[in-house]
C-alpha cells in the first residue's frame, strides 16, 4: 500500500471511529435586561465578567457579572463600537465613519475605610495607600522594601493602611493575622509585622508566639485577646472588604481607593504624584 493510500485508510478509520463531531445544543433564556435605549454593541471583561453595553446616543452602561446595573457614562454620539481589555480597565471605542480609535482608561475608586487597621504615616496625609496582604505570601514580603522606599520618599504626603487578607492556601496566614492584631492592641503591630514577613517562609504557631514575645508583647494579654471573637471578626471584615474591592490575590495595593497595577517604585510614584497633583487643584 502506498503512503497516500495509507493516509486515506487512516482518515476513513478515524471518521468511522470518532463519529459525527457535533452534539445537540440546548438553549435556555436565563435573564432579560430591559434597557432605556437600544444596544449598539456589547463587550465583556475577562477578569470579573462585567458587561459593557454601548447604547444609542453614545452612553455606556456597565453591568456586574450578576446583571446588576453599575456605572453609566457618555462617550459620544458618534461611537458605534466598543471593546474592553481583559481586566476591564480600558475601553476601545470606534466610529464607523472615522479612522480614529479612542482608548478610555477606567478608574474605579473603592471605599476603603481605615476602621481599626494599623496605619503608618501622618493622619492628615493627602494620599492613602491601602495594602491587602498575607503574612505567608512571598510576594507580599518582597513588596516591603518598595513600600519603605515609598514612605521615605513621601514622609508627609503618604500614609499606609494595612488590611488583612490571609489566603486559605497558607495555613499560618490566619494565625499570623490574628497575632498581628493582638500585637496592635499593645501598639506593637509594625514591629511584629516586620518580623512575621522576615520569617514568612518559616511560620508556625510556635514561631509566631516567639516573634510576638521578641518584640515585647505582653503574652498574657496577647493570649486573652486571641481568645476573643473580635479579632476573627476583624480579619473577616478586612477580607470581605478586599473581595468587594476586587482583590483577587496578594499583595493588592490601592492609592486613594484606586487599584495599583504596577507595584514597582515607579508605579507607586506615578500614581501618587497624580493624586498629589489632583489634590493641589
Amino acid at each position: 500500500m502506498t503512503g497516500a493510500c495509507r493516509i486515506i485508510a487512516l482518515l476513513i478509520a478515524l471518521l468511522v471511529t470518532v463519529g459525527p463531531a457535533y452534539a445537540e445544543l440546548e438553549k435556555n433564556l436565563v435573564k432579560r435586561q430591559v434597557l432605556d435605549k437600544a444596544p449598539v454593541d456589547v463587550a465583556q471583561s475577562v477578569s470579573d465578567g462585567r458587561l459593557f453595553v454601548l447604547l444609542e446616543g453614545g452612553d455606556v452602561q456597565i453591568f456586574a457579572a450578576d446583571g446588576q446595573a453599575q456605572e453609566r457614562f457618555k462617550v459620544g454620539a458618534g461611537v458605534t463600537s466598543l471593546e474592553v481589555s481583559p481586566d476591564g480597565q480600558i475601553l476601545y471605542l470606534g466610529n464607523a465613519g472615522s479612522k480614529e480609535l479612542q482608548f478610555v482608561e477606567l478608574s474605579y475608586v473603592q471605599e476603603l475605610p481605615v476602621n481599626n487597621s494599623a496605619v503608618k504615616g501622618p493622619e492628615d496625609a493627602p494620599v492613602t495607600i491601602t495594602i491587602f496582604s498575607d503574612f505567608q505570601c512571598p510576594y507580599c514580603a518582597r513588596l516591603l522594601p518598595t513600600l519603605e522606599q515609598v514612605m521615605q520618599a513621601y514622609p508627609k504626603q503618604v500614609r499606609m493602611v494595612f488590611k488583612q487578607f490571609p489566603l486559605s492556601m497558607h495555613p499560618f496566614a490566619q494565625p499570623a493575622a490574628l497575632a498581628s492584631l493582638a500585637a496592635r492592641n499593645q501598639a506593637k503591630f509594625w514591629p511584629l509585622h516586620d518580623q512575621l514577613f522576615a520569617n514568612y517562609n518559616k511560620l508556625n504557631d510556635v514561631l509566631i508566639r516567639q516573634l510576638a514575645e521578641g518584640v515585647g508583647v505582653d503574652m498574657a494579654r496577647f493570649d486573652k485577646d486571641l481568645a476573643t471573637p473580635a479579632l476573627q471578626q476583624e480579619v473577616a471584615a478586612d477580607t470581605q472588604l478586599g473581595v468587594k474591592a476586587g482583590v483577587r490575590g496578594t499583595p493588592a495595593a490601592y492609592i486613594n481607593g484606586k487599584q495599583l497595577k504596577d507595584r514597582s517604585f515607579n508605579g507607586f510614584k506615578q500614581m501618587i504624584d497624580a493624586e498629589l497633583k489632583n489634590a493641589a487643584k
